[in-house]
């Protein structure tokens, strides 16, 4: 009896030490799948974002298009003015449609982030013109800071996180490469 007890507890030993080995493996196997799930719920979270981010950028700029399209009809109905109830209508109609996109674009714009408050002071000026001159240059003011801006929310989307870094090493790429040209 006594050897069966010892052959037991070599048996049930080795079971231990394979059972350890087991529950081992499945923690680790647990723990990769745990990880990777993290990693694929963060990837997914990623995609989502910049889809919606997308959606605005892409409705940001059809907003300003017709901010600029109507604009420029008024800067035209202002050069060329048609005296008639019929052209005082048609420059109503179009500060409307204008004043209407104006606003959709202040809803979409970021009061905390300095080129979005750029935009929406010079959007602001394009209300405030007398002259068509005038007008055509802050028309072509607001549409310089709105590419600037696109172009900013572009890269976000593109790069994410690292938007900040990759601004910083195109510009640092761009101010090296002007050297070297200058050089030769």
């Amino acid at each position: 009896d006594g050897m069966s007890g010892s052959g037991d507890n070599a048996i049930g030993s080795g079971l231990s030490a394979g059972g350890g080995q087991m529950h081992a493996t499945w923690t680790a196997f647990l723990a990769v799948f745990g990880i990777g799930s993290i990693v694929a719920a963060l990837i997914a979270r990623g995609v989502a974002i910049a889809q919606l981010r997308q959606a605005w950028i892409n409705a940001l700029r059809d907003d300003l298009a017709e901010v600029f399209a109507t604009s420029d009809r008024i800067a035209k109905l202002v050069r060329d003015p048609d005296n008639t109830p019929e052209g005082a209508a048609k420059l109503t109609e179009q500060a409307h449609l204008s004043m209407a996109a104006h606003r959709r674009v202040l809803l979409r714009l970021n009061p905390l982030e300095p080129l979005h408050s750029s935009l929406k002071g010079r959007l602001d000026d394009l209300v405030r013109v007398g002259g068509h001159d005038e007008y055509i240059a802050k028309i072509d003011e607001a549409l310089s800071t709105a590419q600037a801006l696109l172009k900013l929310e572009w890269e976000v989307t593109k790069y994410g996180a690292f938007a900040g870094l990759v601004g910083r090493l195109k510009v640092l790429s761009s101010r090296v490469r002007r050297r070297f040209t200058s050089i030769r």
